[in-house]
Order: structure tokens, then sequence, then C-alpha cells
């Protein structure tokens, strides 16, 4: 379920709007014009993404669209929202210089759009629930998005048509992706920010995207509070709602509640809930009441812990730290910081991002922790490396981690894994390129990869330069 309109969020809003005041240019366009003619991807502003086709090792094709495919379709959506609106605002053959202060008018028609569009497909809520539905896709579990109703500002939308039978098998056969469901909706929102914030360093984009992330933290931590401290109030007035249809019932309520509660019950047995209100099917939905008082300090400690996805340089206008001349080259250098739910317990990840003249990086510092472990990853990846053929770019990739065993929050022990990645990039058109990529992975949790065990696939997508 993705709740968008709580009531604690109203106050973050108006902060957000002055904050965003303050948050430097948001035009859509960079410094200079690009040059029509090359295929230097780094000079666009507007890069749109589309992964066409996803297939694993085992020759299976993944259920449509995956996590990188809604992903990539909902940060595009925006920035050409965002690009319109910017036009109307202010035609670009009028703007006097590409690069300037955001106006409280733009702001605000930034953000309209966005509540607007947070609702419909294929915008923030969308995306949220198709995350939340390739998990339960990766087992064969039937699903819907409720966003497809059209219910336009809406509370909260629901991924409905979920059988009780499905979601006791997965709890009894695959208890880690239980925990994960419950929170791959964060998991989205997160990759969202993250997206947007590389195109903004690596590739000069703006479009107004601080207005849509300082939008999707403050709903999130605003989302993690509600189910920290008002979750009973909010599932009993859902459960009194709901009749005995099944098929009407969201999979699961407050998210963070039954992430919590599957967390610290890996093996409880998913009908050991009860029977729903109604008398007809399992009582799905959990709230305060449903949770031991550990279980309930674990889940505030969490909200509070979700501030932590502030800590983003951009969403003050600071997009990146000039480190002047080293060894010949220009260098950038810029960081954020993430809170994730995760199956094992919770990870914070700290983005580094740096540009040294031709040679974009960019790295993340994870730590993993669950109830006794605190675990190290590393990832390390090259942007967009340029070849001298074809005018082609590569993008090689790579992980190491210690995560807990099996996903466990309980467990003792960790366990090492692993992931690397390939990506060629070949243009078409000065204008578009088409990609080709590989990745494999040993078992471990990756965010935006719906496989928990090991996994090897290749992709087809394109990449188009707009405005």
């Amino acid at each position: 379920m993705k709740r968008i309109f709580g009531v604690l969020t109203t106050h973050f809003r108006a902060l957000a709007i002055l904050i965003a005041l303050q948050a430097g240019p948001v035009a859509a366009a960079p410094a200079e014009a690009p040059d029509p003619t090359t295929t230097d991807f780094s000079a666009s502003n507007l890069q749109l993404e589309l992964p066409l086709f996803d297939a694993r090792v085992n020759g299976s094709v993944g259920a449509w669209p995956g996590m990188q495919q809604s992903l990539m379709i909902t940060k595009g959506t925006y920035y050409l929202v965002h690009a319109g609106v910017l036009e109307i605002i202010e035609p670009s053959g009028q703007r006097r210089s590409p690069v300037r202060k955001a106006t409280l008018k733009q702001i605000g028609l930034l953000l309209l759009a966005d509540v607007v569009l947070t609702s419909l497909p294929p915008g923030d809520a969308w995306m949220h629930e198709e995350w939340h539905r390739a998990v339960m896709s990766r087992r064969d579990i039937d699903s819907y998005n409720g966003v497809y109703d059209f219910e336009i500002f809406a509370e909260a939308i629901p991924v409905r048509k979920v059988r009780d039978e499905d979601l006791v098998r997965l709890k009894r056969d695959h208890p880690a992706e239980m925990v994960r469901l419950s929170s791959a909706g964060f998991e989205a929102q997160l990759s969202l920010n993250l997206e947007f914030d590389k195109d903004r360093f690596y590739r000069g984009t703006q479009a107004g995207a601080v207005v849509t992330q300082w939008w999707e933290t403050v709903n999130l931590v605003g989302y993690m509070l509600t189910a920290a401290y008002d979750s009973d109030d909010v599932t009993e007035e859902v459960s009194r709602e709901e009749g005995v249809d099944v098929a009407d019932r969201d999979f699961t309520g407050l998210d963070p509640v039954g992430w919590v509660y599957d967390l610290h019950r890996p093996d409880e047995p998913y009908e050991a809930r009860g029977v729903h209100p109604s008398g007809v099917g399992v009582d799905r939905y959990r709230s305060e009441s449903d949770l031991t008082p550990e279980e309930l300090s674990y889940l505030r400690t969490q909200a509070w812990l979700s501030l932590l996805n502030f800590a983003d340089p951009t969403l003050f206008g600071l997009y990146g730290l000039h480190l002047g001349p080293r060894g010949g080259r220009h260098v950038r250098f810029n960081a954020s910081a993430q809170h994730l739910l995760a199956p094992f317990g919770y990870s914070i990840r700290l983005n580094l991002f740096l540009s040294a003249g031709h040679v974009d990086w960019f790295s993340q510092l994870h730590c993993h922790v669950s109830d006794s472990l605190v675990l190290p990853e590393l990832t390390l990846d090259l942007v967009r490396y340029p070849l001298p053929v074809l005018g082609a770019s590569v993008s090689p990739g790579a992980r190491l981690w210690i995560q807990p065993e099996e996903q466990r929050f309980f467990v003792k022990s960790g366990a090492w894994g692993g992931a690397a990645r390939l990506r060629l990039n070949i243009p078409l058109r000065p204008w578009v390129e088409v990609y080709l990529e590989g990745s494999v992975k040993t078992d471990g949790w990756i965010a935006g990869d719906v496989f928990l065990g090991e996994s090897s696939n290749a992709s087809i997508g394109m990449e188009a330069l707009m405005f």
C-alpha cells in the first residue's frame, strides 16, 4: 500500500516548499545548449531510459514491468511533466539565463503537478506498488495495482486481488521475500531519488526534480512515523470499511508494520494472524497492538532513522563540490546518505559521486544491520566510459558484501556475496542509443533486483536525449 496524504505530511510539505526555495536552479537547460550533432550524453539535459526486455539465464522473461522498468518509466515521466510545466511558465526562447534560482511560482506548480501525478500511472504511487507486485510476480502471485482505479487524491492506494493462499505460501516457503514484499515500495522511492541525483551530477539534468525528491522523502518519513505512532487507528478504520470480499483488500495494510511483524516472526505461519473482522479470510493488517514492545520499539527506531534520507545535499541546492584541478583534471564530488528497510533488518548506505575530467565514478558504502550483526558492502561503478569505436561507452560495476545468512534477522553469522554488471551503450542517432546489459549475482539483497537468490540476467533498452 502506498500511503500518500497522511496527517503528518501536511506540515512537512510547507517546510519542503520553503527549503526548496533555496534549492538553486530548477531550469531544464544546461549552462551551454547541447550540440545537436554530438553523441555525448553528458551534454544533454533530460535523459530518458526504457528497459525493453529482461531475460534470466534460465530463459524465462520477467513479468512486465519489472523493478527497473517501472523505475525508469516513472523517472522519465517526471522529467517530461516538469519540463512541460517549466516551458509553460517560461518558454525556453524567452529565458535570459538557462540556470537561475527557483521561484515560488515554479515550485508551487511543480509541486501541484507532482501531487496530481502521484495518484496516476505512471507516477510514484504506481511505481511504489509495482515494486510490491514485482516481488509477488517473482513467485507467480497475481495482483492488481490500485492506481489503475484512478482515485485521484485517495489517501492510500492498495495492491488488491491477492489471494490469502498465495500469501500463506510465500510466508511458508520464502520468509525473507515476505519481509521484502512489505518494504519494496520504500526501496522504489529511494531508488528514484538516487537516480535523480545521478542524472543531476553526471549529466547536469535539472527539470525541477529536487521538488519531486522532497515530495518522495517527506512522504516516506511521514508514512514511517504514521505507521509507528498511529497505526491502530488507521488499520481499524480500513478494516471496518472492508467487507467480505477478499479480493478488495490490500495485501498488507501499512507497509512498515507488516515489515517489522514478519521480520521478527519469520517462522510464524501466515494464517496465525487470525480471522479478518468480517469473518472471511485472514486478518492481513498488522498495527501497533499486534506488536510486542520490542517490535514496536524497533519500528519507531526505524521511523526516526528514516530522517537520514534528508542527508542529501542536492535537496538544499548543493549539487556538487568543485575540488579544482587534480592531475590536470577538474574534479567534482558529492555524497548522500539513505536509510533502507531490508529483508534482514535495515541498511544505511553512503552514496559517493566523483567526476574527474571525462571519467565518472559512483560508489556506495553500505552498513547492513540485523538483530546482532553489523556487516559491510562496497559498490563501485565506472559511469559511461567512452570507447574509441562507434562513439560507444561502457559502464562496468561490481559489488562485494557480507549479509546475514538467508536474509534472516536473528541469525548470528554473515555470508559473503557479490555481483557484477556490464552495460554497453551504442548510439543509433545523435539523440538515441541502444544498450545491452548483463549481470550476475550470488545470494543476497540488492535494492532494485527482485531476486534474493543467485541470478544472472541480460537486458536490452533504449536511452534518448531530450531538450
